[in-house]
């Protein structure tokens, strides 16, 4: 059996492939990013995962694709984990941009990803290119979802909320000064929580104080994360990939074309074109 992961910050999607009967099972735990969380924290989220752990002796193979997994000291310490839960298993670690670029396109283009965090590279159609380092969400992640989960909590907090949104906000979520604190600074991943907070962003984007939040956000994404390959932008297209480029493609396309940029695609979940491409190189293999 062929194990498959795409994890972000906030959720890790498992697609485990019976390469003799090509059936698939899909699993979804926590998010496992090893910049957020340690050895311990990780293990015990996969082995919350009852199919993972009734399975761990069968896999023979783990591609594990992930947020913070971009340095090698990242893919070691993950590849020990991995080997530790799935002991029969070849373990190959790659960073998350590496499963952006191969459940996007197999051509040369720039892709970029919106989702809890952010980030970009360009491909070349051999070897992928940074130009950026992500220095997390502390510091980066422009126009991701916790980007605009601490723009609506700053709002909120520094009293700009219109009424209406913040009667809904406060509604919506626990707003308890305490609570908060303790989310962003004492418990694991704070990228994850303030992420969470985007749906609401979604939800009320008709609103034109969301507009306006979502137009600084998105300009952002371009300014800081796409502009640095505006060279190899004038011959290839533009991919983005992740749930918050989804769910604002509208708004980044109208930028992408006010800023000349053609975009290929929105891939709100590249997992399941690495499942298509697993199970054709599988089917290839046993015929």
């Amino acid at each position: 059996m062929i194990l498959t992961a795409d994890s972000g910050s906030t959720k890790c999607d498992w697609i485990l492939l019976n390469v003799e009967t090509g059936i698939i099972t899909k699993i979804r735990t926590k998010g496992i990013n090893p910049k957020l969380l340690n050895k311990k924290q990780i293990i015990q989220i996969i082995k919350q995962s009852p199919e993972l752990i009734q399975l761990k002796e069968s896999i023979s193979k783990v591609n594990f694709y992930g947020a913070g997994c971009g340095d090698q000291k990242a893919k070691d310490g993950i590849t020990d984990i991995l080997k530790e839960v799935f002991p029969n298993a070849f373990i190959n670690v790659y960073e998350d941009l590496a499963a952006a670029v191969f459940g996007t396109t197999d051509k040369h283009a720039v892709i970029c990803i919106v989702g809890t965090g952010s980030n970009s590279c360009y491909y070349d159609g051999d070897k992928i290119h940074r130009r950026i380092t992500s220095l997390g969400f502390l510091v980066m992640d422009d126009g991701s979802g916790n980007y605009f989960g601490k723009e609506l909590l700053r709002a909120f907090f520094y009293k700009k909320t219109p009424s209406i949104l913040k009667y809904k906000f406060s509604k919506s979520f626990n707003l308890n000064e305490n609570i908060i604190l303790e989310n962003l600074y004492e418990k694991e991943n704070g990228s994850g929580y303030l992420a969470n907070y985007a749906v609401f962003l979604i939800e009320n984007r008709s609103h034109p104080f969301i507009q306006e939040m979502i137009k600084k956000g998105v300009c952002q994404i371009f300014d800081n994360l796409i502009n640095p390959y505006a060279l190899e932008l004038k011959k290839v297209p533009l991919h983005f990939v992740g749930t918050i480029a989804y769910f604002l493609q509208q708004d980044i396309l109208q930028e992408a074309n006010k800023r000349g940029y053609k975009v290929g695609s929105f891939v709100k979940a590249p997992i399941d074109n690495l499942i298509s491409k697993l199970c054709s190189s599988s089917r290839t293999q046993m015929s």
